[in-house]
């Protein structure tokens, strides 16, 4: 891993600091958070402890009916387009599929109702008709301090609404009403009389389907439910009672809203940048936020006010997001004997936990320039001390010259600790290089040193009178001549392979057709192959390379020479040239034994040679491949030996890709 990178990873330790100062905050805004709940609900308390001396603001806790507020007088046509989205009580059939739904407006004074019945099997008759009670209508109850009235609605088809007794007789109390047939039933829309008070409600839809039979469905009690309105003198409680800033809401048990009073503070212009605005709103946390475009509702569906009608205080924690502020909520349940029955909710703003989150933000902000700046000043030193390092690393790279050699290094002057590196490296080199130069001379002088003791012992040995020794002295002159030529040969393989080197290190590239050259190389081989067959396949065209042709033609005769020793007198011996993936292909293949396991991996080595008959052929000291693999090397390629499919022969690969020019 790269040391900038180390040292970034250890500047991510930073990030401690506004992690504790967040913790810090967080625990701070907690406990106010926590305080403001309580203040909150202790009011909540107090107008809970009002509400509960005067029960008849609270709702029955018997199922009723509830006159939502409608925009508008709705036209009595039977098509419901005038009541806005109104909440419709629905009432089902034993598998739960609704049947008949219901709502109940008021504008003004008017009180209205909406009802719309599914039925698949249509049994209609005016409700006047002999045969209306066995056909499909809607019975409504309207009970008050005038007494009950119960009343048949039916028609035939669409068209004013025909109203009558239960019995089928007229009726002495009028209704305006609209009847409308519907795909799969009917929707009824009527006016309840303004001049007739009513204090209880009920509706009984009745179906009948063609064989007679006949279902009812809805508020199906003789008694009828209690209708429950917005109560003005709810609101004129609460707003007696209620501190300023806060705004309540009286929400019965079907979540209708009964009373509301008091206003909220106008939000204040977001003073801040458009980037801190992000920042605060990701750092101050709400349950959801407020929903400005939904505007003001009859029902109420908020999940602190459920809990309070399921008999438990609810709190709740919301983000204006038209002004960085944040919103409480709370709601508390309204009891009638011992039922939750109503709830209270509470709404205010919080300035003090604004001010904790401006400065968590601050904090955040400040932590963040610090650790940025701490970054910096870690990364700059970091890329100091890496280009010092690289630069350690170059120097060194460079000290080593592309023949093996050593070149000029020049050490640090620095007192720290890449300073002594550098110094080390310096006199490791300087070491390294004493031995190179001692160990490139030794082959010349040892071949030096020994051609000339070498000589007085051939001398001396070609002068012994050979007629006068006896047949043992003869053969142990014989060995003794043996030995010397190998010697000889020694001396003679360490010369040339030190010429070799000397040649491929100074050696110079020029651009050489391969197709052309290796042609005539194989017109000299075949007489010195011979009896063994030539095979030359060589691609159509021309094939440049920028290479030295000597010293290629001399790695190939190494090859010949070693195919020559190796292949049968009725063998075959093939030299080709392929076009690589990377550059030129040069392949030597040859008939004969494989490639003895035991140096399989070592054949390009220095001294390394294992031919069959070798005592009887002489010495033969491994430099061939090894220079081939040099030569190679140079051209910027790799050498490669292996066995032919079938285990018929050996062939040696020489890819190459061209000297570098110069």
């Amino acid at each position: 891993m790269p040391l900038r990178l180390q040292l970034a990873l250890v500047s991510l330790c930073l990030l401690l600091l506004p992690w504790g100062g967040w913790q810090v905050l967080q625990q701070m805004e907690s406990l106010l958070r926590q305080g403001q709940e309580e203040t909150l609900e202790a009011v909540a308390d107090s107008l809970r402890r009002a509400l509960g001396e005067r029960p008849g603001l609270l709702p029955p806790a018997a199922p009723r009916w509830f006159a939502q507020p409608l925009p508008r007088q709705p036209r009595l046509d039977g098509q419901g387009g005038d009541w806005g989205s109104p909440v419709m009580r629905e009432f089902a059939d034993d598998s739960g599929s609704p049947r008949l739904r219901v709502a109940l407006g008021r504008h003004e004074a008017l009180r209205l109702l909406l009802v719309q019945v599914r039925d698949p099997t249509p049994q209609r008759a005016d409700a006047h008709w002999p045969r209306a009670a066995r056909s499909d209508h809607l019975q409504l109850l309207l009970d008050g301090p005038n007494g009950a009235l119960r009343m048949r609605l039916a028609n035939a088809a669409s068209g004013a609404l025909v109203v009558t007794s239960n019995d089928g007789s007229p009726s002495w109390l009028r209704l305006a009403g609209e009847w409308q047939e519907i795909e799969g039933g009917y929707r009824v829309e009527l006016m309840l009389p303004s001049g007739w008070p009513i204090t209880r409600l009920g509706l009984v839809a009745v179906d009948v389907d063609s064989s007679g039979a006949m279902r009812r469905f809805g508020q199906v009690d003789g008694g009828g439910w209690p209708i429950w309105e917005y109560r003005e003198e709810a609101e004129q409680l609460l707003r007696g009672a209620l501190p300023e800033g806060i705004r309540a809401q009286l929400v019965d048990g079907d979540g209708w809203i009964y009373a509301r009073a008091g206003e909220l503070p106008p939000a204040e212009s977001d003073p801040l940048p458009w980037w801190r605005r992000q920042l605060w709103y990701a750092l101050a946390w709400a349950d959801e936020p407020l929903d400005h475009e939904a505007g003001e509702s009859t029902r109420d569906a908020r999940r602190e006010v459920q809990a309070a009608l399921g008999g438990a205080a609810g709190h709740a924690w919301r983000r204006d997001t038209r002004a960085p502020r944040l919103l409480l909520a709370s709601a508390v349940p309204l009891q009638r004997e011992g039922e939750p029955v109503a709830a209270l909710w509470l709404q205010r703003e919080q300035q003090t936990l604004l001010l904790a989150d401006r400065a968590l933000s601050g904090l955040l902000l400040s932590s963040l320039l610090a650790m940025g700046l701490a970054a910096a000043v870690l990364l700059g030193f970091a890329t100091r001390l890496s280009q010092r390092i690289r630069r350690l690393r170059n120097g060194v790279e460079n000290a080593l010259s592309k023949d093996g050699g050593i070149q000029g290094f020049t050490p640090s002057r620095a007192g720290d600790e890449v300073g002594d590196l550098s110094r080390s490296f310096a006199r490791l080199l300087a070491d390294i290089g004493a031995s190179q130069a001692y160990l490139q001379s030794l082959a010349g002088k040892l071949s030096h040193e020994l051609n000339t003791p070498l000589a007085v012992v051939r001398g001396s040995l070609d002068n012994i009178d050979t007629t006068r020794l006896d047949e043992g002295t003869a053969a142990l002159l014989q060995r003794a001549r043996g030995g010397s030529d190998r010697l000889a040969a020694i001396v003679r393989a360490m010369s040339e392979a030190s010429r070799v080197e000397q040649a491929i290190a100074g050696a110079e590239g020029e651009d050489v057709e391969l197709v052309g050259m290796l042609r005539q190389c194989a017109e000299g081989y075949r007489a010195l192959l011979a009896p063994r067959r030539l095979e030359l396949s060589l691609p159509d065209g021309e094939l440049w390379l920028h290479c030295s042709p000597e010293l290629l033609v001399q790695a190939l005769d190494k090859l010949v020479d070693n195919a020559r020793g190796f292949c049968p007198a009725d063998g075959w011996v093939r030299l080709s040239l392929e076009r690589g993936l990377d550059g030129p292909q040069i392949v030597l293949a040859n008939s004969g034994p494989t490639l003895p396991e035991a140096i399989r991996g070592r054949l390009f080595e220095s001294l390394v040679s294992q031919r069959p008959g070798s005592h009887k052929q002489g010495v033969h000291l491994g430099f061939g491949l090894f220079i081939v693999r040099l030569v190679t090397e140079l051209h910027g390629g790799r050498a490669e030996a292996g066995d032919l499919p079938g285990g018929d022969g050996v062939e040696f690969v020489l890819s190459l890709r061209g000297m570098p020019r110069r």
